[in-house]
């Protein structure tokens, strides 16, 4: 390596839990170096730049030691003390691994789409049908079918101003990818929701917010990165509602009558 690049390298290996959450300026201005340096160095590596590179070096990168087995401890009242510092630290930290530009992309097509099928499978469906219930109420036209064909079907019969939105954890869920992929082949615009960037998933996406995050041992698959995708289509829901408020408004008042008449 070039000495600019080895300056680079060495605040990497120091502190490569910190690099994650840094900017592309930030490296370069702690790494005395300069924005093109760092970019360079990331593409010297086989990267497209740097975001990729943190992506990688997130899912690589030694877990904090803050970030422990929350099991450690023993007791309940130490163990839900963990969970919540964990989960804070995980959603802080996640926000950083999604690329402002890609966000926009998918607030502004998920604004102008004419349908919009949300696809998912295993534990991303409670997120799904949570994310379908809002954005219908705000007056989007979602849909968002239960089991995988039906999914496969509608996916596969969207057109070129359409949006499917997919979720997926590891981006390798089949039916999911299969969805995705089906939307893509008719011109659809695909949105990914998922935790690693390099998946079939994310290959079969037009737009993709990749938002990881550390897991414990004793949780069920990726337990944590469900409140991180959550926060994640929660951002999207409140960007995508404020680019038209007389449809959110519209949408809210006719939802709020319909769930008065479930109230005791």
């Amino acid at each position: 390596m070039s000495p600019t690049q080895a300056a680079v390298a060495n605040v990497v290996l120091t502190n490569p839990a910190a690099v994650v959450r840094m900017t592309v300026t930030d490296l370069a201005t702690v790494s005395r170096s300069s924005v093109g340096s760092v970019v360079r160095f990331c593409k010297d590596l086989g990267l497209k730049g740097f975001h990729e590179f943190k992506l990688q070096l997130a899912s690589e990168a030694p877990a904090d030691s803050g970030d422990r087995d929350v099991a450690q401890d023993g007791t309940p009242g130490s163990i839900i003390a963990s969970v919540f510092q964990s989960t804070s630290r995980s959603i802080a930290a996640a926000e950083s691994s999604i690329d402002p530009e890609e966000f926009e992309r998918a607030v502004h097509a998920l604004d102008a789409a004419r349908r919009i099928v949300l696809v998912s499978a295993g534990p991303s469906a409670p997120l799904a049908m949570d994310t379908a219930l809002r954005f219908r109420s705000a007056g989007l036209p979602i849909e968002n079918p239960a089991d995988p064909i039906s999914q496969h079907i509608c996916a596969s019969m969207l057109t070129g101003g359409d949006v499917c939105l997919a979720i997926s954890h590891t981006g390798r869920t089949r039916a999911t990818v299969a969805a995705a992929e089906a939307a893509r082949d008719v011109g659809a615009t695909v949105v990914a929701v998922t935790s690693f960037y390099r998946s079939p998933l994310v290959a079969a996406s037009s737009v993709t917010l990749v938002a990881g995050s550390g897991e414990t041992r004793f949780q069920i698959e990726a337990m944590m990165s469900r409140f991180i995708h959550l926060a994640v289509l929660d951002a999207l829901y409140s960007a995508v509602t404020a680019e038209n408020a007389e449809r959110t408004l519209r949408g809210a008042a006719l939802s709020a009558r319909a769930e008065e008449t479930h109230r005791i």
